[in-house]
């Protein structure tokens, strides 16, 4: 009897102790709706080469322009290359209004010019987008975007 009773408590122990070294699935699935969700409403927006607040200016160049905010008004961004740079702890809907229960989530975006195959770096924009949950562990998602002309 008294085996089993040391084979029993060193089996819980053994248990508790994984089960507060393990991540929380359910905080890391939270993580990754943040970064798809951010990822999809960056592949929302058209690439292209002008800034169509002003299509007669300079090529649009990587970050906000002057004025733009996520949630601007009456200049949101409208590219995803505005996105570069862009982070917010709290999570926030693309109107800025805060999402509830996510005050303790982060995300941030990260543009840059990027060749792939045929396309030249000029043409190519390579997304990062990494969320980070409560836990600490972060969740990453890449996009691609290939400039078109207006």
């Amino acid at each position: 009897m008294l085996i089993i009773s040391i084979a029993v408590v060193s089996l819980v122990k053994a248990l508790s102790q994984a089960a507060l070294w393990s991540a929380d699935p359910t905080l890391q699935r939270q993580t990754l709706a943040i970064a798809e969700s951010l990822i999809e409403e960056i592949d929302s927006q058209p690439y292209k080469q002008k800034d169509p607040y002003n299509p007669g200016g300079p090529n649009d160049a990587i970050g906000p322009e002057p004025g733009e905010t996520r949630a601007g008004s009456p200049l949101p961004f409208d590219n995803p290359n505005d996105y570069s740079g862009y982070s917010e702890t709290g999570i926030v809907a693309p109107d800025g209004s805060a999402v509830a229960g996510l005050g303790t989530y982060s995300a941030s975006v990260v543009a840059t010019q990027q060749a792939m195959g045929n396309i030249p770096a000029a043409d190519g924009l390579l997304v990062v987008v990494t969320a980070i949950g409560p836990d600490g562990q972060p969740v990453t998602m890449t996009t691609f975007r290939a400039m078109y002309a207006p």
